[in-house]
């Protein structure tokens, strides 16, 4: 009987330990991410070829509004839309994708799209290819305020 005793208490601290505490996992969401504000072009590269300084895209702005419009101003270089119109990602908190649809016109143009943030400051990277598949654009574009 005094066997019996040690080894039921240590049976009963045994399930108390393994089922009396519960691992919560807390669920956690991807933030949405902001793209909405002005942006402009801080890097042109052309099929793996930096071509920034070759290129006039000091005064292009790009503007993403609230209600999925944009307009772009100053646009000199190749873009994956030319007038203002209306944008859309295919998913704000995982975004791979952007979509402008410039006004008057039927088709969306798809862009590859990445969000780094360098030094803190959120990047739009937008790579994409004008008409011809052999030219393959990516446009660095920081947040001005």
């Amino acid at each position: 009987m005094k066997f019996i005793k040690p080894v039921f208490f240590i049976i009963i601290i045994l399930i108390v330990s393994l089922y009396g505490c519960k691992i919560e996992k807390e669920a956690s969401s991807e933030p949405i991410k902001g793209f909405k504000g002005n942006w402009r072009i801080t890097s042109v590269t052309r099929n793996a070829e930096d071509i920034t300084a070759t290129v006039d895209s000091a005064g292009l702005r790009l503007t993403l509004h609230d209600d999925n419009s944009f307009t772009i101003v100053n646009n000199n270089i190749p873009f994956v839309a030319n007038e203002n119109g209306t944008w859309l990602l295919d998913d704000p908190a995982y975004p791979f994708h952007i979509s402008f649809k410039a006004k008057d016109s039927v088709s969306m143009n798809i862009a590859d799209l990445s969000a780094p943030v360098v030094m803190g400051k959120r990047k739009m990277v937008i790579t994409f290819s004008p008409g011809c598949n052999s030219n393959k654009y990516i446009y660095t574009l920081e947040s001005i305020q």
